[in-house]
Parts: C-alpha cells; structure tokens; sequence
C-alpha cells in the first residue's frame, strides 16, 4: 500500500457516485470483524482498499484491504467492466478495549481518485455463544481462586476453601460439563494454534498424530478467522469433540481437572484476545506440572507483524523500540489490527511473562534464533534448534536446452508476505526486456494481474510436485518470501529434488540456498534487478553442467 493512502480526514474524497460496493459477510464478535464482498469503479479501475474504524477520542486506525480476488459471479453481472473478474476484496480487523464508533471503506483508484462508502460495524449481533457470560457459580470461584494464585494469596485461597467446604457447587456451564466429561482424569496435551493451513499447522498435526498413538488426549484451542470464533476441538482416539467457547473459563477447569502433562504454544496469529491466551497459559502453568513449550513458526512474540514487515510492506530487521512503536502505530495489515496492541513495549512485556517460564523455547533455524535474540538477548541464549524433518521428493529430470526458454518455478500459495508483488514485478520485467523467460506457478498467486508471462496450476498434490515441474519443464524455482522464513519446507523439498534454487536474501531460505551447490541468493527484489539475477544464475548453472558432463 503506498505510504500516503489513506491520506486521513482532511484528504478529499470523492463522492461514492462511481463506487460500487457491496458486503456479502460481515461477522463482528466484539473484538474484531472479518468480511468478503466486491468492489467496482464505474469510472475507473481499484488499485488499493483500505478499512478505516473510527474511534470515540478521535483516534482513527485502519487495516489493508485485500484486493483482486476472483468473484465469477460480478463478471457475469458487468460483463463489460475490466476488473470485475478480479473484483472481490476480504478484510479483517480488531481493536482493544475500546471498540470503534464508525467504519468506512477509502479506495484508491488508477487514476488517483480516492472513493469512500460507510461500513454498518453493529447492524449484526455478536453471536450469544460469543457474548461475555457473567461470573457464576463454579466458574466465579475458578477466577477467584486463580486471581488468589497470581497474586500469591495462598492464606486467603485457604481461608476461602474452608470456608465453602461441605456446601454443594453451583450448577456447571453446558460447556464445562461437555469438556470435562472427555478430560476428567485423562492424561492431556493441550496445543494453541491458528487454523489457517501452512508449516505451523502442518507441525502441530504430526505431533497430535503422535500424542494420540500413545493415548493421551489432545485439546486444540483454536481461533477461526471466517465466524470470529475461538473454539477448542477435543481428540480422544477416533472420537473429536469440538465447540464454539464463551471465554476461557470452561477450558481452564476442564484441563485442572485433567492430568496435564504439556502446554504447546504453536502459533497465537489471529486470535484477537491474544491477552487471554497469554494469561490462560500462566495460570495453567502455575496450577498445573505440565511442561510449557513455545514454537517459534512465524515472529508473533517479537512483534504483532508476524513476518516482520513493517508499515511499508518490507522486512524491518528488529529495529529499536522507538521505530518499532512509531510504525504499529500505522501499521495497516489486518493481523497487527487484530490484536489490538500498538505498544511494542506492553507486547514484548506480555510475552516476556510467557517466554520466561517456559520449558523451551523452540527455533527450527538459525536465522529464527538470531532474530529471537535481537529481541529477547537473556530468553533466547536458552532457546533449542529442531530443524524439520522433510520427507525428500524424487530428483527431477531437467532437460535444460541452451537458448530454449527459461522457466522459473514459484511453488505454493504465494500472498503478499510470500512475495506475490515480488513475482509480479519479475514478470513486468520479463515482459518489459522481451526476455525469453516465463513464470509457472504451482499453487495460486494472490491479486496477480492477467499476464502472458505467468502461469498458475492450481492447488497440487506434494507428491506430484516432481511430475509437474517436469512436465512444465522448470529449470530453477524461485523463494520470492519478502520474509525470513523460520523455516521453509518447500525450500528444503526443492532442494531435495535437485532443482536449482533462487532465494531473496532473507530467513532460513537465504541460508539454505547457500549451503548448497545450486543454490543463489539474490542481493535484489525489484523486478529488473532480479530478473538479472535469475538470469546470471542460469548462464552459471549451464557452465557447471558443462563442467560436469563434457
């Protein structure tokens, strides 16, 4: 997003007379929102959205829009329009305490016109199951005994249990009463972790696999971005439990009452009361023998932007805690809004409080344990290395003919933070230079324009990736990650396959493209300079096949 969009209140805006926007879902669960819906320009083409929320105190915060998703359905209504095809848009954001007045969506067009249409936060009510439940019962004297612990009251806890001792309890929640009945007494795991696919969920389903062999009962609490909901699913053998929950009260008595042997913090991204789960794992570690160990898959405990990139949409390198809160403040991606927190010192503070205690601190590269102790120097001297295991893939066959075109592969579901806008620009490049090169992309490429240079496949199996990078003919794939990967899985599959890979020089990918023979990392991002790059990379690697088979 440029840097100067949106341009706040005094910025003029254009009547909504050309702005065609419409909303399809809204979900609000008093924390945050996330929607999908569609925009057009009449008179013009959207090049960038925005969400902007509107405080009480004047105070005005805003998230990134997600452009140019595919919405058949408004081609066929505006058969004429350009960008109709491309026309859907996502969004998501959240807020702390203080819950915003107003919304409005700003878009920016190609001609520079700024559009604006309000955005009805409240005509949806937070769903019941959602709502906050009033303290009663067995549930009031879990917290009141908790607060007792953290505050280190033990004489007063005392006091309190005799004092309630011999009376019958309170009538249990529906909800209590589900979740204990399957951990009552069990030996139990219980894992926090996001449900948007990738490495991290990848990891935490090869461990649960394991716990379950072994008969422990695995709780998974979990957070879904599309209903707003944190949830926990229960795994006991074959049986899986699942349920919306209220507030943490429930699981927390489920898991006393179970035999809790291991907390595992996979990965809080998108969860938007990330305050809670930070004081649901220190209570439970306090109550509790269970081991405590925190998975470093992307850079949540160092900073709201998970991957590191800054309010421009480039890697910022763990800077001082001065930029740091200069750019939350106007940081626009939706997963930094979701948490609420622009105060890098309360969030470091936060997690400083969770690191500190736990069993291990878990890096599965080098460079994510040089970032870890940029911002935790004391917390990550102690942190362990666990690389990955990554089941290789079959070499290729590569039939690289000199002067044949040169294909470059891009393997995955590439959003921004994966390098879409860098894939883009190289295929501008390849377009602009005439250069007899083209791009295939294995998977899909978020927001990418119609280009006779790119091609995209498609969702694939892993075991096919070596057929299809052969029936496409692919000479070098390419790591376009705009951030330090903590790990990079197909990184480590191409590699395994014998396809020479190109890295940007950042993250876990850069150090495995040096450790290897046909490896590169390249010092640029734009798209010519890389272009170049890639193609100075290509002439060695023909040379180092000639040396090799004269």
């Amino acid at each position: 997003m440029t840097q100067d969009f949106p341009q706040g209140p005094q910025a003029p805006v254009e009547p909504p007379g050309t702005l065609i926007c419409q909303v399809d879902q809204l979900t609000n669960n008093g924390h945050g929102i996330f929607g999908v819906g569609w925009a057009l320009d009449r008179a013009g083409s959207i090049v960038e959205g925005a969400l902007l929320l509107h405080f009480k105190n004047g105070r005005t915060s805003y998230a990134r829009v997600t452009m140019g998703r595919l919405r058949d359905d408004v081609a066929q209504v505006f058969p004429d329009h350009p960008q109709a095809a491309r026309s859907g848009l996502m969004f998501w954001a959240g807020w702390g305490e203080e819950r915003p007045e107003a919304a409005q969506f700003v878009f920016r067009t190609q001609e520079g016109r700024t559009l604006s249409t309000a955005l009805d936060l409240w005509g949806n009510a937070v769903p019941p199951e959602l709502a906050p439940a009033p303290p009663s019962g067995r549930r009031h004297r879990i917290k009141q005994v908790l607060t007792y612990m953290r505050q280190g009251k033990i004489r007063t806890l005392l006091a309190k249990a005799a004092q309630y001792k011999g009376r019958p309890p309170d009538s249990r929640s529906t909800e209590e009463i589900e979740l204990t009945s399957r951990l009552e007494g069990r030996r139990c795991r219980l894992v926090v972790d996001h449900s948007m696919g990738g490495g991290a969920n990848l990891y935490r389903k090869r461990l649960v696999s394991e716990w379950l062999e072994a008969g422990d009962a695995v709780a998974l609490l979990s957070f879904d971005v599309g209903s707003m909901s944190t949830y926990v699913e229960v795994r006991d053998g074959e049986e899986v439990f699942e349920r919306k929950l209220a507030n943490f009260d429930a699981l927390a008595a489920a898991l006393a009452s179970s035999n809790l042997v291991e907390i595992l913090l996979n990965c809080a991204v998108s969860f938007t009361q990330v305050g809670k789960i930070q004081q649901l794992l220190l209570d439970l570690k306090r109550i509790s023998n269970a081991t405590l160990a925190v998975a470093i898959h992307e850079y949540f405990v160092i900073c709201p932007s998970p991957f590191l990139l800054d309010k421009n949409g480039k890697y910022c390198g763990v800077p001082s805690t001065d930029r740091c809160n200069s750019c939350l403040r106007e940081h626009d991606d939706g997963f930094v809004s979701l948490t609420g927190e622009r105060s890098i010192e309360r969030w470091r503070k936060m997690w400083t409080e969770v690191l500190s205690i736990a069993d291990e601190v878990r890096c599965f590269s080098q460079s994510s344990k040089r970032l870890l102790e940029r911002a935790y120097p004391d917390i990550a001297k102690h942190a362990t290395l666990r690389p990955h295991d990554v089941e290789p893939l079959r070499r290729v066959r590569q039939t690289r003919v000199p002067g044949g075109t040169l294909t470059i592969g891009v393997i995955g579901f590439i959003s921004h933070h994966k390098g879409a806008g860098v894939v883009v620009a190289l295929a501008e490049a390849i377009s602009a230079a005439g250069a007899d090169a083209r791009i295939v992309v294995f998977g899909s490429l978020e927001g990418a324009p119609p280009s006779d240079v790119i091609l995209q496949t498609g969702s694939y199996n892993r075991y096919d990736l070596p057929g299809l990078l052969e029936k496409y003919e692919v000479n070098i794939a390419l790591m376009p990650s705009i951030c330090p990967e903590t790990f990079s899985f197909v990184a480590h599959e191409v590699v395994s396959m014998g396809l020479p890979l190109m890295s940007l020089d950042l993250g876990a990918q850069a150090d495995l493209a040096r450790s290897v023979a046909t490896g590169r990392v390249s010092p640029r991002q734009d798209g010519p300079g890389l272009l170049a790059e890639i193609m100075a990379f290509d002439r060695d690697l023909y040379f180092l096949n000639a040396k090799a088979h004269p």
